[in-house]
């Protein structure tokens, strides 16, 4: 079984790579992340760990609007086949699971390495404008957004098991992103608001857990932005979750759960289609 998994995954992973898509947006994320490092005045004019965080807290908005997007056109196209391919392909000695999985495995290892290499352009700008104090920062934000395309895969992988059409898995993905990136905030909002008192902060802190954007955005900047970039906010966040440590250990599982569970869907959808 694990030599099918990696011969899917290799396999998955060099058409994605193939993709025009992809390598055009390994290069947005170098031009963006070199601008970003400009722009923040990071590389001239700011001390490393400054330069670090700055770039940091210009590229989080763009990664959080792009890496999710773009993992659910990759997942989707990736994982919902062509009509009349699939029942070829599951007809092969391997299970559904392993097919699954290994396509999962070769989309985010691709996706992964376009992340990084985008991203790492960024991070030489400001190394060499400011020096290397503050990267190990950087560098978590690099594998927050890695994490974040992983649990977009995932997702990916669930709506694409889900419907038996290329079509209305890209339909329903893109409703995804719109979801999770756009909408879910606002209505968290909304309803903190309508809940009166106490209760309607703790509805919104609690709310971040709900939507896998969020988690990250708040992980990233706590730990990758400047000393108390959140604020007053990230203080409440921390105290709502009784303490640093705890709030850490609860993100993790957060992110975790997210990344596993909609994958784990995927494959329980995938085992009971009739194809």
């Amino acid at each position: 079984m694990t030599a099918h998994l990696l011969t899917i995954a290799r396999l998955e992973f060099v058409a994605a790579a193939r993709l025009k898509w992809i390598r055009l947006l390994t290069a947005a994320f170098a031009l963006l992340a070199a601008a970003a490092a400009y722009s923040a005045a990071a590389a001239t004019e700011l001390s490393g760990a400054d330069g670090f965080a700055r770039t940091t807290m210009a590229l989080v908005p763009v990664v959080m609007i792009l890496v999710p997007l773009a993992a659910l056109v990759l997942g989707v196209s990736g994982q919902a086949a062509e009509p009349g391919s699939e029942p070829f392909l599951f007809g092969q000695p391997v299970s559904r699971a392993t097919v699954v999985i290994g396509r999962w495995m070769g989309e985010s290892a691709a996706l992964a390495g376009a992340i990084v290499v985008g991203l790492g352009v960024g991070g030489g700008v400001v190394a060499l404008g400011s020096g290397v104090d503050g990267l190990p920062r950087f560098a978590v934000f690099v594998l927050a957004a890695v994490v974040l395309a992983v649990i977009f895969l995932s997702i990916a992988a669930a709506i694409a098991s889900a419907t038996d059409k290329r079509v209305a898995a890209l339909g329903a993905g893109t409703f995804a992103w719109f979801f999770f990136v756009l909408l879910y905030d606002g209505a968290a909002l909304s309803l903190a608001g309508w809940i009166s008192g106490s209760l309607g902060g703790r509805v919104l802190f609690g709310s971040v857990f709900g939507n896998p954007a969020d988690l990250i955005r708040v992980v990233t900047l706590s730990i990758a932005g400047t000393p108390n970039v959140l604020g007053a906010a990230g203080d409440a966040w921390i105290r709502f979750l009784g303490g640093t440590t705890t709030a850490t250990v609860a993100a993790m599982s957060a992110l975790t759960a997210w990344m596993l569970a909609p994958l784990a869907v995927g494959v329980r959808l995938m085992s009971r289609r009739d194809l």
